[in-house]
């Protein structure tokens, strides 16, 4: 079930998707499945969707589901039973859940999010964790939690607050576009529109089953947290509250492997929800 600690922001937006591994490596040392045999290797490229839905209140409109659709490209290199990932993060697509708020992820948003390194490991399944399905037996691919910060540099990134003034001098104009933090674009009821400045903390973890060698599917936990530095509308910076749906069928992911010649944008142009065996 996705977890969250709510804070007080009018855009609560999933972005930790392209995270850094823990740097002590403890969460790795807690699997204590066996490793899947290695004669499974998932090693190339693969295109990912990551979906992950949040219930919203937002000021005027109320209470929404708002799905947020998180494209990926990642090289994997596997040895053995570990799988060390590079995660290029694609495109972000937001549906607010009306059609009365817009929220945009600006170009400059994404660029700031380089290419990061994920370390994951291969499983045998066990029964008592997996369903009762055919696919029961099937080894899973397991990402331990992982956080990453947006806007602002913090020597603990786990636990460190983060920053809620501009002057502080963690907070840095991550996507250089003129404005502390990471820039998002939000516009309501088409009459409000305007740009809202914040710094973020993600974390998530995801499990996968390998339905096959070129298909895993599974499911991602996460949470968020994040702070309103400033916005270019007084009204844009009101109090809201965002949670993970507790939905799991609301909360997944999609992984095809795919031609290493393809890039984002070929990934971009997929309708990955159809990907399957």
């Amino acid at each position: 079930m996705s977890r969250t600690r709510c804070f007080p922001a009018l855009f609560l937006l999933l972005i930790g998707v392209t995270v850094v591994p823990p740097m002590n490596g403890q969460e790795l040392g807690e699997i204590g499945v066996p490793a899947a045999s290695a004669s499974l290797d998932l090693s190339g490229v693969w295109a990912m969707i990551q979906i992950a839905s949040e219930i919203m209140q937002i000021p005027i409109v109320g209470e929404r589901t708002r799905t947020t659709a998180t494209y990926l490209r990642l090289t994997i290199d596997q040895s053995g039973a570990t799988l060390a990932i590079l995660e290029t993060h694609c495109a972000t697509n937001i549906d607010d859940g009306t059609m009365m708020v817009n929220t945009t992820i600006p170009d400059a948003f994404l660029r700031s999010l380089s290419v990061t390194e994920r370390v994951a490991r291969l499983e045998l399944a066990s029964d008592a964790s997996q369903s009762t399905d055919d696919r029961s037996s099937n080894p899973r691919i397991v990402f331990p939690w992982a956080t990453q910060v947006l806007g602002a540099r913090l020597r603990d990134p786990e636990n460190e607050a983060l920053p809620t003034d501009v002057a502080d001098p963690r907070v840095f104009d991550q996507d250089s576009d003129g404005h502390a933090g990471m820039t998002v674009r939000v516009e309501i009821m088409g009459l409000i529109r305007g740009e809202v400045y914040v710094v973020q903390r993600n974390r998530n973890r995801l499990v996968g089953t390998v339905v096959s060698p070129g298909f895993i599917k599974g499911t991602i936990e996460w949470e968020t947290e994040q702070v309103v530095l400033g916005a270019s509308s007084s009204f844009l910076e009101s109090a809201g509250q965002g949670i993970p749906d507790p939905d799991p069928e609301r909360n997944f992911f999609l992984a095809k492997r795919i031609d290493p010649i393809l890039d984002c944008i070929d990934i971009q142009q997929m309708d990955l929800l159809l990907l399957g065996d």
